[in-house]
C-alpha cells in the first residue's frame, strides 16, 4: 500500500513535466516535417501531438518504477537497463501512436508497417541520445539542489548546537552550589548527549528510538533541576522506534516545553497513515493561533531543517486543545 502511495505522489510531480516535455518534441517535430509548408503544420501539430502524447504516457508512468528498480544498482549496469527500457518504451509508444493516426483514417493501413519500419533505427537513435541528455541534466539539477540543502541543514544544524549547549550548561550551573552530586550526575548525561551531538552530525536523519533517548537524558537533566515541579510521561510505540527524523527534534519540542510551558509534559507518537506525528504537549499557556516564531527560535530552527529535508511533506503544527499547549512534528514515516 505504501508503495502504491509512493508511486502516485511521484506521478504527481512529474505529469507538469512529462506533458511539457510531450508537446514540446510535438511541436518541434511537426515544425520539421513541415518544412517551409505552413499551411500543412496545423494538422501535423495534432498529428505529432497523438503521438508523443502516446510516447510521453508510457514513460510519464514506467518512469518511476524503473528509477526505484535501478536505483540500487552500479553506474553502469543501471545506465544499460535505463537506455534499453527507453528504447523499448519510445518504439512501442510510436508503434501505438501510429496505430492511433491510422485508425483516425490519417494514416493508411497499407503504410503503417513500412512507415514503423523505416521509423525504428532513426527515433531509436535520437530519442536514446534525447533520454541521456535529459537523464544527465536532471541528475545534475537535483544533485545541485541536494547540495544546497544539505549545506542550508548543516547550516541550521551549526545554529542549533550552541543553543542547546546553551541552555542545558545554565542547568548544571544552577546545580553546582545545590547538589555537587546531582551536578556530576547531569553533566555524565550532557557527556552522553554530546557524544550522540558528534555522532549525528554526519546525518541527516536518526531513529525516533535514539531520538527519545536524547530527549529523555534531557528531561532527566531538567528535572533533577526543578525537581517536583517538572513531570512527563512518554507514550510511544515500539514499531515506531525505527522511522527517521532530524536529531535533535524531539529534544527541541521538548526543550521548548520545558522553557516556555508549565510543568507538566506528555510526549507521544503515533502513524496517521503513513505519516509519523510526533508531538509534545505541556500545561502551559500556548501560542496564538498563528504564532510568529523569531529568528533563532529552536522551532523555527526545526521547521527550516524539515523543509531541508522533506520540503511541503513535512511540518511543525500547532493543533489547538483544551487547555495547554500542543507542537507536532509531520513528517513521512520511513524506516531505514
Amino acid at each position: 500500500m505504501i508503495a502504491t502511495l509512493m508511486y502516485v505522489d511521484q506521478l504527481r510531480c512529474t505529469w507538469k513535466k512529462s506533458l511539457a516535455v510531450t508537446v514540446g518534441v510535438a511541436l518541434t517535430s511537426a515544425v520539421l516535417i513541415s518544412g517551409r509548408n505552413w499551411s500543412a503544420l496545423p494538422a501535423q501539430i495534432v498529428y505529432q501531438l497523438i503521438v508523443s502524447f502516446c510516447v510521453g504516457s508510457l514513460f510519464w508512468l514506467s518512469g518511476p518504477v524503473l528509477a526505484s528498480y535501478t536505483e540500487g544498482m552500479r553506474p553502469g549496469s543501471r545506465w544499460v537497463i535505463r537506455i534499453v527500457a527507453a528504447a523499448i518504451t519510445l518504439n512501442v509508444g510510436i508503434t501505438i501512436g501510429l496505430a492511433a493516426l491510422a485508425v483516425l483514417d490519417v494514416l493508411p493501413w497499407s503504410l503503417y508497417w513500412s512507415v514503423l519500419r523505416d521509423s525504428v533505427l532513426p527515433t531509436t537513435v535520437i530519442g536514446v541520445l534525447c533520454f541521456v541528455g535529459f537523464t544527465m541534466y536532471e541528475t545534475l539539477k537535483y544533485r545541485a539542489q541536494y547540495e544546497t540543502a544539505q549545506a542550508r541543514l548543516s547550516s541550521l544544524e551549526s545554529r542549533l548546537r550552541p543553543h542547546f549547549l546553551f541552555n542545558t550548561l545554565n542547568s548544571i550551573v544552577a546545580l553546582i552550589p545545590e547538589d555537587p552530586d546531582a551536578a556530576e550526575r547531569v553533566t555524565q548525561k550532557l557527556a552522553a548527549l554530546l557524544r550522540y551531538s558528534l555522532d549525528a552530525t554526519a546525518r541527516s536523519t536518526v531513529h525516533l528510538e535514539q531520538e527519545l533517548k536524547v530527549a529523555l537524558d534531557y528531561l532527566e537533566i531538567e528535572k533533577t533541576r526543578f525537581g517536583d515541579r517538572l513531570r512527563y510521561t512518554i507514550d510511544v510505540p515500539e514499531t515506531l522506534m525505527q522511522v527517521e527524523v532530524p536529531p535533535f527534534s524531539l529534544q527541541t519540542l521538548v526543550e521548548n516545553s520545558v522553557k516556555y510551558g508549565g510543568g507538566e509534559i506528555r510526549v507521544s507518537a503515533r502513524n496517521g497513515n503513513g505519516r509519523l506525528l510526533l508531538r509534545v504537549w505541556d500545561s502551559g499557556d500556548g501560542f496564538p493561533d498563528k504564532p510568529e516564531l523569531p529568528e533563532g527560535h529552536g522551532l523555527r530552527n526545526l521547521k527550516e531543517r524539515l523543509d531541508a529535508l522533506w520540503g511541503s511533506r513535512a511540518a511543525v503544527e500547532f493543533p489547538r486543545e483544551e487547555a495547554g499547549t500542543t507542537v507536532q512534528i509531520s513528517l513521512p514515516a520511513k524506516s531505514r
